[in-house]
């Protein structure tokens, strides 16, 4: 077995895992494999910026070309996997090819494996994405004070940044058709404001949408617009996933998409386009539903990643949200389900294998 192998060599050598330690998902996701893979060696979680070359390192990030360009200083007696993500087409340079030709790249998808060879990288293997299941610890007072602000009822929620490829105006625009149809219904949407203060940065940000502005334009009036998507603990979050009834993840494009692991870790049924990487996660009436995609559209985001947005119309998805959240007897179907499946998705049993590797 590998996994063995590992335990005498690697727990010698040991391993530092490498990310952007600024950005929560990627530092989450670097934390996760450090507790995966404790059993099998001895690891330190490091800022990218900060590592030095020489012995094992693991990458945590977006491959692209600034990022595979920060690996150069590295290479000199390192043996590097870069665990990597992207949601597109990475813009690349003769440089940062030869890089990547110099180290050992891992996809979180067969999605991401795609793109990434589609612009002639190698990829050696993928290991999807987890989360730790059994890490469903709730702010007891929060859930209180957010089952006040729902009313008790039938709730969806979506967590995502404010970002064009993340499908909010859709969202926004199937709900209004849902409020219509399910009185009932309420919508969690904990994104961020258009204008808002990076503390880290210390300087304001301007995001894609006025997210109260269109709510108020299209008529709704049952959600809950918390704009404080970064700002809350993960127990707080987790009261969210706690109280809704379905999760809705609208976006266009993602690597993977993690909230969906953590909807599946609170037996939430999740709605998602029919397109990779979400089909690669979500089965289609037996863990929730995906709708179908339009058309595809590429998004050039900054000069860095070409990405491949899969655009769906706004009244399929309310036909899904509107199907699933009224059929009680589904739900319960589809969360038996995910109760059965879920830890095939946890960390423990995923991120050992990105030993095997090194």
């Amino acid at each position: 077995m590998a996994r063995r192998f590992q335990r005498s060599r690697l727990q010698r050598l040991g391993l530092k895992i490498a990310t952007n330690l600024a950005w929560p998902s990627f530092r989450n996701v670097a934390l996760d494999v450090q507790k995966a893979i404790g059993p099998y060696c001895n690891s330190t979680v490091v800022d990218l910026n900060e590592i030095g070359a020489g012995g094992n390192i693991l990458v945590v990030e977006t491959v692209r070309k600034d990022t595979l360009k920060l690996l150069r200083k590295l290479l000199p007696g390192s043996r590097i996997v870069f665990y990597g993500t992207t949601e597109g087409h990475s813009f690349l340079d003769e440089e940062s090819v030869d890089i990547a030709k110099e180290i050992t790249i891992v996809a979180v998808s067969n999605f991401v494996k795609q793109m990434l060879e589609e612009v002639d990288l190698p990829v050696a293997g993928i290991v999807h994405h987890g989360i730790d299941m059994d890490a469903k610890e709730v702010d007891a007072r929060f859930l209180g004070s957010a089952k006040k602000r729902t009313q008790g009822k039938l709730t969806f929620l979506t967590i995502a940044s404010n970002d064009p490829r993340k499908g909010l105006e859709k969202l926004l625009e199937a709900y209004r058709l849902v409020e219509r149809r399910v009185p009932d219904s309420f919508l969690v949407l904990h994104s961020q404001p258009k204008r808002y203060f990076n503390y880290e940065k210390r300087m304001f940000r301007e995001r894609h949408l006025d997210l109260p502005e269109l709510a108020s334009r299209l008529g709704i009036e049952r959600t809950w617009l918390t704009n404080r998507y970064g700002l809350m603990t993960s127990e707080e979050v987790n009261a969210f996933y706690r109280l809704c009834h379905v999760y809705v993840l609208p976006s266009f494009a993602e690597g993977f998409g993690l909230s969906m692991l953590e909807a599946y870790r609170f037996d939430k049924p999740v709605i998602a386009v029919d397109a990779p990487p979400f089909n690669e996660i979500i089965e289609d009436e037996r863990s929730g539903k995906l709708i179908p995609y339009r058309e595809i559209r590429w998004f050039n985001y900054k000069n860095k990643v070409l990405f491949k947005m899969h655009v769906y119309e706004s009244s399929s998805l309310a036909e899904a949200m509107s199907e699933l959240l009224t059929d009680i007897d589904l739900r319960e179907r589809m969360s038996a389900y995910i109760k059965e499946k879920k830890y095939n998705w946890d960390i423990h049993e995923l991120y050992p294998k990105l030993l095997e590797y090194f």
